[in-house]
């Protein structure tokens, strides 16, 4: 067999692997990951374990430049759920965290209006593996993404490729009715996403006064 021949089977048995692996493999990639990992612990904190039950929803965390750095915010909400559908509610926890260091933790009730339903949390179309692998690999160019964005730097060809990726798996798992609240939370990310690849989500309509 010659070289040519080995290396146009090789490499679609390479990306077989890559696609075919099961939900097992990218649940234990994703749980690996440290930016994963800090976004579930908080929640269990002595700072915010008495505010978010542990049947309350999160958000993804989303990067916010500080003064210090940059820390990332996330959203805890009750959640109603059926044997066919997960429906997210109006947040009412905020919560605030840095990567690498648990001393920036810290939650907040927010809002004083009435609960009410966000829609469908989960996209119907995806099988459990199929989610846990856009997981994370939003979470893998997410780090990326909260790197460049936190030192203000211009993203090189390689790195925007990264970031559309995380656009794209952002758009699939972010649940509809939280798209307003994710903005709320850090509009120079989005924006600065948006001027980086021409995609991001769309800025919120102003409230009707």
């Amino acid at each position: 067999m010659t070289a040519g021949r080995l290396i146009v089977l090789v490499l679609p048995l390479c990306a077989c692997l890559a696609a075919c692996k099961g939900k097992g493999y990218w649940l234990d990639r994703l749980q690996a990951d440290p930016l994963y990992q800090r976004s579930q612990s908080l929640r269990q904190g002595a700072r915010c374990s008495g505010l978010v039950p542990l049947e309350f929803g999160s958000t993804l965390p989303v990067p916010v430049r500080d003064a210090a750095h940059g820390h990332f915010e996330v959203l805890f909400f009750p959640a109603a759920f059926s044997p066919s559908e997960y429906t997210v509610m109006t947040p009412t926890v905020q919560g605030w965290f840095a990567l690498g260091t648990d001393s920036a933790d810290r939650c907040e009730r927010i809002g004083k209006g009435e609960v009410q339903s966000l829609g469908p949390g989960l996209p119907k179309a995806l099988s459990m593996a199929q989610y846990y692998r856009t997981e994370a690999r939003l979470f893998a160019d997410l780090q990326l993404a909260s790197a460049l964005y936190f030192k203000g730097a211009a993203p090189a060809a390689q790195d925007r490729e990264a970031l559309k990726e995380f656009a794209a798996a952002f758009d699939v798992l972010a649940a509809p009715g939280l798209v307003p609240y994710y903005y709320r939370l850090s509009p120079d990310f989005w924006e600065w996403l948006r001027l980086s690849t021409g995609r991001s989500i769309p800025k919120p309509q102003p409230s009707p006064s």
